[in-house]
């Protein structure tokens, strides 16, 4: 199974682990439903001219061994070798895959695929001339992101104009986001770059080119509109500061999913599904409070609600602790609460906390752990019109 330049999904999450630090990657934000998404299993990818060739020869090879549903993905100096397609991030039958063929063993007894996920069937990227990796600097303002179908090819134009315009933007292609970045900067734009990447440290922008340019572009664009996330330097991949300490790697992503769930009918319906991604624990507050308010804009029309807030339930390919857990949970109730809270006077939305909200479900013979593992349980609950569930996902890298 070699290839040229072949990237495992190890090597993948690495590439994202890199441009996710130093801020926030709020990948979800303005999306669709997320149970809409075409789903499948990336096993492995290829770039170079003999990339669609070696995708097609892993692919021939694993369904020799009876492995079904494989299937490639090519384009220009791409392949992609995927196994099934899933409507859902919770289809049991992908969770059933997973499984599978994280135990695929090579011919060096080695489990190739063991850190695979689940993610969007994978698109070609274009080709740009002005790939991120090729930028003559260690750092680039990241400006805009796109997650949903069509991601690589809106990127690419987005970028284009912006260069028409007499920016020097940059695309780059990550597994599950695409992003467009300007300019290209080293330590010295910043006040104090031996503080650069320092737990704890804060160092400032003070480059004049720099600062314009987040004076031009001051909020994150994700799926073309702006959002109230400030635009914020990302690493160019692959690149190493010499004189000063790299950025802090983060040990995990943070998907959150929000859903309000109609009492009346046990089901989620329209709008009313969000999600969001941070790669630090401490952003979930701002993700939840940006996310809830996409919520109640879902429910315009609506004078008069009722929504208790049931929390989170926190899963991962590595289970966390019961104490990770209960934390997560905790914040992202206590976060949706305050946000909900501060919905305006008109729309008359009654909340009812987490511990209320149990309190009712109790009353109801029901837990709060059946309602998120199970969310249509909550049909036919008079005490209340809605229950915000989430689902935290924590992903290791």
């Amino acid at each position: 199974m070699n290839g040229s330049r072949k990237r495992w999904s190890d090597a993948v999450r690495a590439a994202v682990a890199a441009l996710s630090a130093m801020a926030l990657l709020a990948t979800g934000i303005g999306c669709g439903p997320t149970e809409t998404r075409q789903l499948t299993i990336v096993l492995v990818e290829y770039e170079g001219p003999e990339a669609a060739d070696s995708a097609h020869r892993v692919a021939k090879e694993l369904t020799d061994q009876n492995l079904p549903d494989v299937f490639v993905v090519e384009g220009p100096d791409y392949g992609a070798v995927c196994v099934g397609r899933y409507p859902t991030w919770k289809d049991p039958e992908a969770r059933q895959m997973l499984a599978r063929v994280r135990q695929i063993r090579d011919a060096r007894g080695q489990y190739p695929f063991a850190g695979v996920l689940l993610m969007p069937v994978p698109e070609p990227a274009p080709k740009t001339p002005w790939p991120l990796q090729k930028a003559p600097g260690l750092y680039s303002l990241y400006v805009a992101g796109w997650e949903a179908p069509g991601r690589k090819a809106a990127a690419q134009a987005y970028a284009e104009t912006l260069r028409r315009k007499g920016y020097e933007a940059y695309v780059y292609h990550g597994p599950r986001l695409s992003m467009v970045t300007l300019g290209a900067f080293g330590p010295e734009a910043f006040d104090i770059p031996s503080q650069i990447g320092r737990p704890g440290a804060k160092p400032k922008i003070v480059a004049p080119e720099v600062l314009r340019l987040i004076q031009d572009f001051p909020r994150l664009r994700l799926e073309g509109e702006e959002t109230p996330l400030p635009s914020f330097p990302v690493k160019v991949p692959g690149r190493e500061p010499s004189m000063v300490a790299a950025p802090v790697i983060p040990e995990a992503l943070y998907q959150v999913v929000l859903e309000l769930v109609s009492t009346e009918t046990g089901l989620v319906e329209g709008r009313r599904r969000t999600s969001g991604v941070t790669h630090a624990e401490g952003e979930i507050p701002a993700l939840v409070t940006a996310m809830t308010g996409q919520l109640l804009d879902a429910l315009k029309g609506e004078k008069a609600v009722r929504i208790g807030v049931v929390g989170a339930r926190v899963i991962g390919a590595e289970k966390p602790d019961a104490a990770s857990a209960e934390r997560l949970d905790r914040l992202v109730a206590e976060s949706a609460v305050a946000a909900l809270r501060q919905a305006p006077e008109e729309r008359s939305v009654t909340v009812l906390d987490a511990e209320t909200t149990r309190q009712m479900l109790d009353a109801a013979g029901l837990s709060d752990q059946q309602i998120l593992n199970t969310p249509r349980r909550a049909k036919g609950l008079k005490e209340m019109d809605y229950l915000l569930v989430g689902t935290v996902t924590v992903v290791r890298i």
